[in-house]
């Protein structure tokens, strides 16, 4: 009985030799017909290959298959996710905290994102190119720029100042630029310019208002005759123009339009006459006892 069950294992290990010997030459052959290179995914079964257990037919090619989906990141294997950098977990939906790690990132100051990081400096630091080191900032001079600075080829620092300023006689702080004084034609026409800190604004002139036209704001003629906002005598005609107006006395009366006198009738000359004779004779009458 002894000597049956030890033939018994002889031949089943023989026959897991053959099998074994059978699959590695399969798998041979298939690297040879693929040009020696492996094809992921793909098994031999006795003559025929085919995509292994877990691996899907995609145009030809043997994918691996993830029951549940990678979200950030990939599937490299069945059911194994190979995640993007910053994302971690078996489905790669867990972020990665890398201000935590062992190793910072940053030389300073680090911030956590959601898959990634972001590196600050402290006050009187920059950040580099690298995004990560910081470095001691050069001062301009003491004291320090205003704003900003740049460094020339020289090695020298030079103040910067934002648009609508410029470096004042300290080279060092900055100074409004009146933008009023150096473009005649700043505004369109029916505007005048009001400057601004740094920058300046157009508004409309006297005599005008705001309105809309054409979905856009315009300066309109404002109708003073119409408001009651001109200075016309009440005895004169308020004339409306473009961007003013006029006073015209009325008939019975003469002025500039702002002020208006009444006309007097004229007076003949026997009336003239006899008006002069009165005088006279109350000029030269005694004064009474």
């Amino acid at each position: 009985m002894v000597e049956i069950s030890r033939r018994v294992f002889v031949v089943t290990v023989h026959f897991i030799s053959i099998s074994v010997a059978s699959v590695h030459r399969s798998v041979e052959d298939v690297l040879e017909h693929s040009g020696g290179r492996a094809r992921p995914g793909l098994c031999s079964y006795g003559q025929t290959t085919s995509c292994c257990v877990g691996w899907r037919n995609v145009n030809g090619i043997c994918q691996p298959v993830c029951e549940q989906s990678c979200i950030h990141g990939e599937c490299v294997i069945p059911d194994k996710c190979l995640c993007s950098s910053g994302y971690k977990g078996p489905l790669c939906d867990e972020d990665v905290n890398e201000c935590g790690l062992p190793e910072r990132p940053c030389t300073q100051r680090c911030m956590n994102t959601h898959g990634s990081y972001r590196c600050y400096c402290e006050p009187g630091f920059t950040l580099g190119p690298d995004g990560s080191t910081c470095t001691r900032a050069a001062a301009c001079s003491s004291p320090r720029c205003q704003f900003a600075f740049q460094m020339e080829r020289g090695g020298e620092p030079r103040c910067l100042c934002p648009p609508g300023l410029h470096l004042a006689a300290d080279n060092k702080t900055c100074e409004d630029v009146d933008e009023c004084q150096r473009e005649t034609d700043a505004c369109p026409p029916r505007q005048r310019c009001r400057n601004t800190f740094g920058s300046y604004t157009c508004v409309c002139q006297d005599g005008f208002v705001t309105g809309t036209l054409k979905g856009s704001l315009r300066c309109r003629d404002k109708d003073e005759c119409l408001t009651g906002s001109h200075r016309c005598s009440r005895h004169a005609q308020c004339v409306n123009t473009d961007g003013s107006y006029t006073c015209q006395c009325l008939g019975d009366y003469f002025g500039n339009g702002r002020t208006c006198w009444p006309r007097r009738a004229p007076q003949s000359k026997a009336l003239m006459y006899f008006n002069y004779k009165l005088s006279r004779r109350t000029k030269t009458r005694p004064p009474p006892s």
